[in-house]
């Protein structure tokens, strides 16, 4: 049951098949989203899995200024890919310009005892998460469950093939305030419930990346 070591900022691993990244989110990023999260957001949550309190819908403003933020991270990401899965033959079109569409954004509200099941995000090709805040006193929770053989009380656990010998298919990571994580879209994944009273707030994405 690999646990991400945050050590690098930014970096992409591959614990199984799909490319995955992390970037650490400056500071004034959690706090732009944070702050907007309380201007009278929409509620999603019917159209989504999570059964948590709420999930609000990023507004024109929140996406352009993820997608800014974000954007040269991206193109770092699938640079990566490209090269990797060519072996280091292909890389990208310098010649074109890169377009982040984001198809949709949400803030996740998740309090104690409540969870997201196994799914996957469709209508897009990458997905992410970032992570605004964590209740207090969840590193006492923490420090508790990881005397467990299998800690995973408020994680976020990826999934993708199966396991054997030489192979993993189980990938679960700790959250910590300003990490961000982007993924292909179709892998499956789940977040855990916590027990500590207070939020776990985090953000997604769901995106289309293009040279055009």
């Amino acid at each position: 049951m690999p646990i991400l070591k945050n050590d690098k900022n930014p970096h992409f691993f591959t614990p199984f098949g799909p490319t995955m990244g992390y970037f650490k989110m400056p500071s004034e990023m959690v706090e732009f989203l944070n702050k907007n999260m309380d201007k009278g957001l929409k509620d999603n949550s019917e159209n989504l899995v999570g059964k948590v309190t709420q999930e609000l819908r990023f507004d024109t403003d929140i996406k352009n200024y993820a997608a800014e933020k974000l954007l040269e991270f991206i193109v770092d990401y699938h640079q990566f890919t490209k090269n990797r899965n060519s072996m280091g033959q292909e890389n990208l079109d310098k010649n074109k310009s890169p377009q982040l569409d984001i198809v949709s954004g949400w803030f996740v509200r998740q309090f104690e005892n409540e969870y997201n099941p196994v799914h996957y995000h469709h209508g897009c090709t990458l997905s992410c998460v970032g992570y605004l805040k964590l209740p207090d006193g969840i590193d006492e929770e923490w420090e508790q469950d990881y005397k467990d053989h299998y800690p995973a009380n408020g994680h976020i656990n990826f999934l993708y093939g199966s396991s054997s010998a030489y192979s993993c298919s189980n990938f679960l990571i700790k959250p910590k305030v300003g990490d961000f994580y982007i993924f292909p879209s179709d892998l499956f994944h789940a977040v855990y419930p916590f027990y500590t009273i207070g939020e776990r707030r985090s953000f997604s994405m769901n995106m289309i990346f293009s040279m055009v």
